[in-house]
């Protein structure tokens, strides 16, 4: 839409984001989880020119590991340091969430989407999580703005800036070509029908657009240029996380409804009233969806292709289908619920009321009704906030402080992983069965420590069969990360 920015939207923009700032620094330098440590003891602590060069596995964001290298470099290493990255690029997609939405629904709209995103548990979560997805939450945000304002026609110059943010993109995280084959995907068939209409009618119809070819294009070798070091790596680490492990593969890992199912239990661990409130926020985002279909339908199709299509590659590539691969689309799923508030709020009204003045109520009947959603949503937040996403802190704790001079600890599994690099790297490792009965053997008690009991279970089941027979289990130590707890575990 473009309009003229308010001084009333500046300020409620400004209020937002204060506020974005501020949710996002509570608790900021609790423990760190698996995939946080991997990051930190992997990459940010290489040498730069090591880091840029280094692409072992998917779990180097190189972007973000390059930014949370500099942050550790000016404040010192330290959880809040590593995360801050996060922090900013997720209060940078609030703001992307308010530009977008501005192209597509009303500014009242539009701010109050970005209140939503704000007071999101999940968005603040990734927020505070060393990873590269709220920037490529941010750069999804942003390069969709761009494709809506250039699709309608503005100047090569936006196709540049898109294909700038393009290749920030994928160079933040790989699955931005996800999106970005989205984008590509709408603008073949928008052009494919222009095209086809100026043949059967010549002289009649809108030109083709080239724009779009000069920022794909562009965008793709500025990606090639980025990661043309590191082609031979990247295709052995897809290998490696699409290859098939007998002994320690999570099947339901793969399984779409598996993802499905794990995405509803992150809103309230099967709580039927937060359930009740997820279904009815996906009704009115539904409503949403099909209303914007109507009035721009450029934007509205994105996530409705990006969805599916993420899903199919994933399935057919043998990945894992993690629900993280899904949070680039909480921007768009955030407009289409208010958008969708607002729909029923003004249709409510219009039934209820007659006159001029319905409009002016349906309005405000939508703010109304919006406020009230932010408001319950914020139920949610304490969780985030009481515990970390994965206490290998408190479970070591623990045990130091209360194990004896003569006893052994050891951990295996992943959580073997976090301990050895960074938490407790006195600590033993087993592997096997004989290994951990050569550590009993040793004479005091032996404390055993795994995470991720699935994985665990299907990679060392023997070790865990132990556990639970000739151990017990003396504390779980829970956190926000789904099957992310700690178990501790004490010889009988």
């Amino acid at each position: 839409m473009d309009a003229k920015v308010e001084r009333f939207e500046w300020l409620g923009l400004v209020c937002i984001l204060v506020l974005a700032l501020g949710l996002r620094l509570i608790q900021l330098n609790s423990g760190l989880w698996f995939d946080e440590i991997v990051t930190l003891v992997d990459y940010v602590r290489l040498p730069t020119a090591d880091l840029l060069t280094t692409y072992s596995s998917l779990n180097n964001h190189i972007l973000f590991s390059l930014l949370a290298k500099v942050s550790v470099t000016c404040f010192g290493e330290s959880p809040w340091a590593l995360r801050l990255p996060a922090v900013l690029f997720g209060v940078g997609s609030v703001a992307a969430t308010w530009w977008l939405g501005r192209q597509v629904v009303s500014r009242g709209e539009s701010l109050l989407a970005a209140l939503f995103l704000t007071c999101s548990s999940h968005h603040i979560w990734f927020s505070q999580n060393a990873r590269g997805y709220t920037g490529l939450l941010l750069a999804a945000l942003v390069a969709t703005t761009l494709f809506v304002k250039g699709m309608r026609g503005a100047s090569r110059r936006i196709w540049i800036v898109y294909a700038g943010v393009l290749a920030l993109a994928m160079y933040m995280h790989l699955s931005a070509a996800f999106l970005f084959a989205t984008h590509a995907l709408i603008f073949a068939v928008i052009y494919s029908r222009q095209r086809s209409s100026r043949q059967r009618n010549p002289g009649s119809g809108a030109e083709p657009r080239s724009g779009p070819w000069l920022g794909f294009g562009l965008g793709g070798v500025l990606t090639l240029i980025c990661y043309g070091p590191l082609i031979p790596q990247m295709v052995v680490a897809f290998g490696n996380a699409s290859a098939v492990d007998p002994e320690g593969e999570v099947t339901e890992w793969k399984n779409p409804i598996w993802t499905a199912v794990e995405t509803l239990q992150s809103f309230g661990q099967g709580d039927p009233l937060i359930l009740m409130g997820v279904a009815v926020g996906g009704v009115l985002a539904l409503v949403g969806a099909i209303s914007l279909c109507r009035r721009h339908p450029l934007f509205a199709l994105i996530p409705l292709i990006h969805v599916p299509l993420t899903l199919g590659v994933l399935i057919v590539g043998s990945f894992r289908i993690w629900p993280r691969y899904f949070f680039v689309d909480a921007g768009f799923a955030i407009l289409y619920l208010v958008h969708g508030t607002f729909v029923v709020s003004r249709t409510a009204t219009t039934l209820r009321r007659r006159g001029e003045r319905r409009d002016l109520h349906g309005h405000w009947a939508g703010v109304a009704a919006t406020l009230v959603i932010v408001f319950g949503s914020l139920f949610l937040l304490p969780r985030t906030y009481q515990l970390p996403k994965q206490d290998f802190v408190g479970a070591r704790d623990f045990i130091e402080s209360v194990r004896g001079p003569d006893d052994s600890v050891a951990s295996v599994g992943l959580a073997s992983i976090s301990y050895s690099t960074y938490y407790a790297p006195d600590w033993e490792i087993v592997e096997d069965l004989n290994q951990l009965d050569q550590l009993r053997s040793r004479g005091g008690s032996t404390w055993l420590v795994y995470s991720f009991p699935k994985h665990t279970t299907a990679k060392y089941p023997e070790v865990v069969d132990s556990a639970e027979s000739d151990f017990e289990l003396v504390e779980t130590f829970w956190g926000t990360l789904g099957d992310g707890q700690v178990l501790v575990f004490r010889s009988r």
